[in-house]
């Protein structure tokens, strides 16, 4: 089954927010919080957290897939609201997420996210500022956060340099951001922006693992017998994504802004469909362009 909603997915894991930004929320003895969305959403996570937790400051953990604005950009709101709240992420983006460049990268793209979608999440200006990390977290490492809820880090670059996917063997589940692509009403659009070898890979790993709940990054949660289907057709949309822009590059002699307004007339319908908002939607593009290009 491929739902898109929000509220309780199954005993003990919820999707807080809206469906189209979720954060992942593990009501473990130690709660987690899985992402934190653009900083706009903040205080939508919060309402949830209280509403399932009782109390905010319950929340003990937030961690995080990657350094993207649309994934980090409510940790300094939930991080002054609830006090003591420990961030994990890879160590390569606890330094991004310190980067005067982009911290005003993700500051510029939450504030366009927000002005686009503030019927859905309205318009109180939440700034976002450098986040720093508590925890840094690796490949293998296994957080446990009681009464049988563990949590393993699964390295799944390509993304992201800085991509991780959480799986939560209690109840074979995996937050895995945008590691398995993102799923919009016209199919899986691929999310190599920073390796494609590497992007499959991760794919494949995450296609190994014994799944009965895929949580993706924006709008879906894959459940059952859909998994296998769903990830199967990720890669196979990858290959012919990669193959596409190939063919694009081929056909304008290697111009990369060609083959990006090209591809981006193709893909990018209207906000509404894809949430998200064109500038940022672009700026993953030519980085897609850039991987092929550069044989990445």
């Amino acid at each position: 089954m491929i739902l898109e909603q929000t509220g309780k997915i199954c005993d003990g894991l919820y999707s807080t927010g809206y469906h189209f930004m979720p954060a992942f929320l593990l009501k473990a003895k130690t709660p987690v919080l899985f992402d934190a969305g653009v900083a706009a959403m903040g205080p939508h996570y919060l309402r949830d957290i209280e509403r399932y937790l009782g109390k905010a400051d319950a929340l003990k953990y937030l961690l995080l897939t990657h350094s993207h604005y649309d994934h980090c950009g409510s940790v300094p709101f939930l991080k002054e609201k609830i006090p003591g709240l420990r961030i994990g992420a890879n160590a390569h983006a606890a330094k991004i997420l310190q980067r005067p460049n982009a911290v005003a990268l993700i500051r510029t793209l939450g504030s366009n996210f927000a002005k686009v979608f503030k019927d859905f999440i309205g318009d109180e200006n939440i700034p976002f500022n450098p986040v720093e990390v508590d925890l840094l977290l690796k490949e293998g490492d296994e957080l446990d956060f009681g009464e049988g809820w563990a949590v393993r880090v699964i390295e799944t670059p390509g993304h992201t340099k800085d991509s991780l996917s959480y799986y939560i063997p209690k109840i074979k589940a995996v937050i895995a951001g945008e590691a398995t692509g993102v799923f919009h009403n016209d199919g899986i659009n691929p999310q190599f922006s920073s390796s494609y070898s590497d992007y499959m890979s991760s794919l494949e790993k995450l296609a190994a693992l014994d799944l009965d709940i895929l949580a993706l990054g924006h709008r879906h949660i894959v459940t059952g017998n859909d998994i296998d289907g769903y990830l199967k057709d990720s890669i196979e949309t990858t290959v012919l994504f990669k193959k596409h822009i190939e063919d694009c590059l081929n056909r304008f002699n290697g111009d990369r802004e060609k083959v990006v307004e090209t591809i981006l007339g193709e893909k990018y319908d209207n906000t509404q469909l894809m949430q998200q908002d064109k500038t940022s939607f672009r700026i993953n593009l030519q980085e897609q362009v850039r991987v092929v290009a550069d044989g990445k």
